[in-house]
């Protein structure tokens, strides 16, 4: 019965992973169209953020096949090797990566709305030099479970995976995916909620008002997403905490985490263009424009 449901969470996560991937590489394809994209800074963090979930969604798509080869028993005598250990690595690296990339979102956002007087934060240039390093701490970050071989061979699952069993890449694994991220996302909101605070009601500031307003909404987009990528982390940590205090094995485990990875795809492709107006061309629709009879308006 439990191979049964670890198959259908397989295919469940194998057509989810496909169709984010493909998601991800038309509003990439599409972002990409757009002449402006180099040198708004708005539209190069969503550019980043597709490229990591576009990366991400492949890596996902890679584990799910060799997942599914493995329950159709093609692959009998796989040992673990470097090769794989690596792409366990990079994938991991990723996951962190698309945290890391909406943190710094939210901190544009910051800088639009506190630190104004600092040309040098609002200059795109700027951050043509912080993706690049966002990419390499996602990396950095994640080397340790590399050197102490923290990636394993699951041979149930046919792939390179954290070890449920290694305590301590599980705790690594979690701080830097999960932890990180939320640890700045709330330092980030704690200041700019104190800040709005200390604002005064000056009326001539109208207009300024309202930018600091929608950015300010959409702040929250970011912090409400942020939030529900964390969600799709909480089954995987139920599931440890039952091994934990049981010592029970969780049937699906690794299934699990890779389904949650493959709708954490799936579903930012599409909370993207919720938070960044700039590119609501995806789902924009003909607008439909009502034509009045000159008849009715002489009468």
């Amino acid at each position: 019965m439990n191979n049964k449901i670890c198959f259908a969470i397989n295919i469940l996560s194998l057509i989810i992973s496909i169709l984010g991937t493909i998601t991800t590489m038309i509003i990439l394809i599409c972002i990409l169209l757009r002449r402006k994209t180099l040198y708004n800074i708005q539209l190069l963090l969503c550019t980043n953020n597709y490229i990591v979930l576009f990366l991400l969604g492949i890596l996902t798509f890679t584990i799910n096949i060799r997942i599914f080869q493995g329950d159709l028993n093609e692959f009998n005598n796989e040992k673990e090797t470097l090769i794989c250990r690596i792409q366990s690595y990079i994938f991991y690296a990723f996951m962190s990566a698309v945290y890391l990339s909406f943190i710094l979102q939210a901190i544009f956002r910051l800088h639009r709305i506190v630190y104004v007087t600092q040309e040098y934060l609002l200059n795109f240039r700027t951050y043509w030099l912080i993706i690049p390093f966002i990419w390499l701490c996602s990396f950095l970050l994640n080397l340790p479970l590399l050197i102490w071989h923290g990636h394993q061979f699951i041979l149930s699952e046919n792939a390179c995976l954290v070890s449920k069993y290694d305590s301590r890449s599980i705790a690594y694994s979690i701080l830097t995916i999960y932890g990180i991220p939320f640890l700045l996302i709330t330092l980030i909101y704690i200041r700019l909620t104190h800040f709005l605070r200390q604002q005064s009601l000056n009326s001539n500031l109208i207009q300024i008002k309202r930018s600091r307003y929608r950015d300010m909404i959409i702040f929250r987009r970011i912090i409400i997403h942020i939030f529900m990528l964390g969600i799709y982390g909480f089954p995987t940590c139920i599931m440890l905490l039952i091994l934990a205090f049981t010592n029970e094995l969780v049937p699906c485990f690794y299934r699990v985490l890779v389904l949650s990875v493959s709708i954490c795809v799936f579903t930012s492709s599409v909370a993207v263009i919720y938070i960044t107006p700039q590119i609501h061309f995806c789902r924009r629709k003909t607008k439909v424009i009502p034509i009045i009879n000159n008849q009715n308006i002489l009468q």
